[in-house]
């Protein structure tokens, strides 16, 4: 895979250091979620903390397209290396998987951290972790049913269950055969007891590779057993997936078929390990998006897709170590799973919303404003609290919409007037319906915005315009792309 002899050899040190302590194992609950396709579900209306979790668990729960990330463990900051910025635990709370890749050194703060804090934070918010590994056998087992029982039982109690882990990883990019072959099939049909479809467990066993289906000889063997196919298809094109998806159509459902494309590593260029699968600066262009949009042919749905080194979702090329922001992987979360309006949005989620008419810009508020009467305009995104907009529960079906560069304050109809052109701006919340406003799924990613008291108009860029500063007002609705907004989760 992306760098699978260090995470098999990091396993390994892994296994041996945990059998010398798994009296210390303690019992693991199922958190475990359904294998999931389809459309994003509605979530309930909430705008306190512990129901906004339970939306999120429900969230993860319902029929989605999955999102699925490997972080490099060595990138963590309790990994040691003191230009880290992030932990395991920043990963987005809309992730459904979060994988643990790369070295996992027994007894170092990396560890301990996983175990204690990562792993439990991210099971409150619904959120699986999984592990990579391989299924080499190593030496001191029998290359039968007996050793392979043993090794597979080793895994669990070592690794898996201590760590309180939801899965395993498979990572297979051979086309293996003669013993080698036996024993990997041995192995994965011993840990398919304890993980995977048939288990019981509600633990993933997944397949994670660069080989096509049909043609692999260990696939071909074990795929009643996977949870899913994660295909690594860094650097390729959407136009190839269907090929390869045509390799596995005859032995998984398109539900378990996740492919998968990878983030500029740091010093990626001068290793010659390089994709292109996110263009920079971040535009909203790139295999990552191209994969988020694509589908199989028919009337099915893909499972998702997973990104390689999440932790590098960073907001401009470069090989320095800087904060990740996520801001790719909400994007793509967004495209897979549209704001479903019309059976329910999240109440208590915080988006950014951007014109269709200038998709590189944002709603914004003039210069972070706080006071009543600030302008409301479009602006280049930039990640601020003021183009950053809560979700709040008005009446049945409309919603205000809440700056977090002013939380005191909504988005507001200049004098609850109703003539075209009036201005839309920044005023404290008073529960008026010039401040509350309906958001109606137009069926193709975008949105219209319509405030109560004015039902025939909606939310509209001035004159279709794309410059910074560009009013916002409203007008008639006449369906231009000047009145379509398209909604991205950022929390």
């Amino acid at each position: 895979m992306k760098r699978q002899l260090n995470a098999l050899l990091a396993l390994s040190l892994l296994a041996t250091f945990l059998l010398l302590i798994t009296g210390c194992q303690k019992d693991l609950k199922d958190n475990s979620l359904q294998k999931l396709d389809g459309k994003l579900a509605a979530v309930a209306v909430s705008t306190n903390l512990t129901t906004s979790l339970a939306d999120l668990i429900a969230y993860k729960k319902s029929p989605h397209e999955i999102m699925m990330g490997y972080f490099r463990t060595w990138r963590d900051k309790a990994a040691g290396d003191p230009r880290n910025t992030a932990t395991f635990k920043d990963i987005p709370d809309s992730v459904d998987i979060a994988v643990v890749f790369g070295g996992l050194n027994p007894g170092t703060p990396f560890a301990d951290s996983l175990r204690l804090s990562y792993i439990p934070y991210l099971h409150a918010r619904g959120t699986k972790v999984i592990i990579t590994g391989g299924i080499t056998l190593p030496a001191g087992y029998t290359h039968d049913a007996t050793g392979y029982a043993a090794y597979a039982k080793f895994i669990m109690d070592s690794t898996i269950n201590y760590l309180g882990l939801d899965g395993y990883d498979v990572d297979v990019e051979s086309n293996p055969s003669g013993s080698t072959l036996t024993d990997m099939v041995g192995i994965y049909k011993a840990l398919s007891g304890y993980m995977g479809p048939h288990s019981g467990t509600g633990k993933l066993l997944t397949y994670d590779t660069n080989q096509d289906g049909s043609t692999n000889n260990f696939f071909t063997q074990v795929y009643t057993l996977v949870d899913y196919v994660f295909l690594q298809a860094y650097g390729r094109g959407a136009s190839t997936l269907q090929g390869t998806f045509n390799t596995y159509s005859s032995y998984i459902s398109a539900g378990k078929f996740i492919p998968g494309f990878s983030f500029y590593e740091e010093n990626g260029q001068a290793a010659g390990n390089i994709w292109y699968d996110v263009t920079y600066p971040r535009d909203g262009t790139g295999r990552a998006y191209d994969y988020a949009r694509w589908e199989p042919s028919g009337s099915v749905k893909k499972g998702g897709i997973f990104a390689y080194a999440i932790d590098r979702d960073v907001p401009v090329f470069t090989d320095n170590i800087i904060a990740p922001d996520f801001g790719v992987t909400r994007q793509l979360i967004s495209i897979m799973n549209p704001v479903a309006v019309s059976g329910g949005i999240a109440a208590g989620g915080i988006y950014s919303i951007a014109p269709r008419v200038a998709a590189g810009s944002r709603l914004d508020v003039s210069g972070s404003g706080t006071a009543n009467g600030t302008k409301v305009q479009i602006w280049t995104s930039n990640g601020t609290n003021a183009q950053k907009w809560k979700l709040v529960a008005a009446s049945s079906g409309y919603f205000y919409l809440q700056p977090q560069c002013a939380t005191a304050s909504v988005l507001d109809v200049y004098g609850a007037q109703t003539a075209d052109g009036t201005k839309v701006e920044l005023w404290q919340s008073a529960g008026g319906a010039n401040q509350q406003w309906k958001i109606t799924d137009l069926g193709n990613g975008y949105f219209k915005l319509t405030p109560k008291h004015a039902p025939g108009s909606a939310l509209d860029v001035s004159n279709g315009g794309t410059a910074d500063g560009t009013q916002v007002q409203i007008w008639t609705d006449n369906g231009t792309n000047a009145q379509q907004w398209q909604f991205t989760r950022l929390q």
